[in-house]
């Protein structure tokens, strides 16, 4: 998503969603389109900020926290097996280069986490969805709550 779509938190939305199942809404069609040759990213017919367009967005906020609650503890289960055994290898040759620096970080986010009067805040001025793949792919997941 752009920065067109993002909002100052992604419970923003959340009133606009409805109970709807969304096994059966259809992302490609709904007017929001990912062109690989634009620089505009999130576009979507109507008013932006307008009843329709916020509950297309609040859909696909949804579907994002399902996917990233489905594999927050299972990223290997996201990537499939081929691309997990190059990522588990890429992990392992990015621990012995930087002296475990992921190792060390997921100590500390875990040790804060086990705090009942702490929690981890991710801060970012990347996109939601790239900053939702980082945790992923560096196993934060237990330690950053959607």
């Amino acid at each position: 998503m752009s920065k067109e779509c993002d909002q100052v938190h992604i419970d923003a939305s959340h009133l606009m969603t409805t109970v709807k199942d969304l096994s059966t809404y259809n992302f490609g069609s709904d007017g929001f389109h990912a062109a690989a040759t634009s620089a505009n990213l999130c576009l979507a017919t109507g008013v932006r900020g307008g009843v329709d367009w916020m509950r297309k967005l609040a859909f696909r906020y949804r579907r994002v926290k399902e996917i990233y609650t489905t594999y927050k503890n299972n990223v290997g289960g996201l990537l499939g097996p081929a691309k997990r055994e190059a990522w588990l290898q890429l992990r392992a040759e990015i621990e012995a280069l930087t002296d475990s620096w992921l190792t060390l970080a997921l100590k500390a986010l875990t040790l804060i986490h086990s705090r009942s009067n702490c929690v981890n805040i991710l801060v970012t001025t990347t996109q939601l969805i790239p900053a939702l793949a980082k945790v992923l792919l560096y196993l934060t997941g237990d330690s950053v709550s959607y």
